[in-house]
C-alpha cells in the first residue's frame, strides 16, 4: 500500500512526521477530510474558523498530490 503524509497548513505549518499507509489516494482523501473536520471543529470551539486552511496530501518525497481545505470538508448552511 502507498504511504501518504498529511501536511496541515493553518495558523501553523505542521508537516506530518510519519506517513500513513492507505489503499490509494481516494482513501487518503477521505482521511484528510476527516482530519480537516476535526481541526475545523477545534477552531470553531475557539471562536475562529478560516475555511481556506488546508491539509495537503503528499507522497513520501513531499510532492503534493491533493489538497483539502477546511471549507471543502464541510457544508455551510445559512
Amino acid at each position: 500500500m502507498p504511504n501518504y503524509r498529511f501536511h496541515v497548513l493553518n495558523d501553523i505549518d505542521a508537516p506530518a512526521e510519519e506517513s500513513e499507509q492507505h489503499a490509494n489516494l481516494a482513501v487518503a482523501h477521505l482521511k484528510a477530510i476527516e482530519y480537516a473536520r476535526d481541526l475545523a471543529s477545534a477552531a470553531v470551539r475557539l471562536g475562529k474558523l478560516d475555511l481556506k486552511h488546508r491539509i495537503d496530501i503528499e507522497d513520501e518525497e513531499g510532492k503534493v498530490l491533493m489538497s483539502v481545505t477546511f471549507g471543502d470538508s464541510i457544508e455551510v448552511s445559512r
